[in-house]
């Protein structure tokens, strides 16, 4: 799938960045602060730990802005199509997310709605019952009417 590879190498390609400036956690932490960024430490390590380009992020808050960061003070020397591989890949992603919030958000809406239709159907199922056992009273009573007659 192309998104996981192009994050795949985006990792990659911030690990070496890392290596090359001899940037500790603390250190991306403090450009990601200036920057504006919040992504916390153990998010930081967890992303340059080894093996983290197979693993799965959340895109939005942890890759994008570290990558961000990185490439925006480092990234002088890619090219340009490099640069604009990874902006179409991040703005693919931006879509993506937006997508899948507006999908979520009409489930939501989905969900509320037929929430409140069973609702409305309990509630006629409670009037129901409430009528039945009104008669179950009335018959008892005649019941035990006709059996003191007896």
């Amino acid at each position: 799938m192309p998104s996981n590879l192009h994050t795949h190498d985006l990792i990659l390609r911030m690990k070496a960045i890392k290596e090359e400036q001899h940037l500790s956690p603390q250190d991306i932490e403090r450009m990601l602060d200036a920057a504006g960024y919040h992504v916390s430490q153990n998010s930081i390590r967890k992303v340059f730990a080894d093996g983290s380009e197979n693993r799965n992020f959340r895109f939005h808050d942890t890759i994008q802005p570290i990558s961000r960061v990185l490439f925006g003070i480092y990234g002088s020397d890619t090219d340009d199509s490099e640069v604009e591989g990874l902006k179409a890949a991040i703005h693919v992603k931006d879509e993506l997310i937006s997508k899948l919030e507006s999908e979520l958000a009409r489930e939501k809406t989905d969900t509320g709605g037929r929430i409140e239709y069973l609702k409305h159907q309990i509630e006629l199922k409670d009037q129901r019952i409430d009528k039945l056992m009104s008669r179950v009273d009335v018959l008892l009573e005649s019941l035990q009417e006709i059996t003191k007659k007896i």
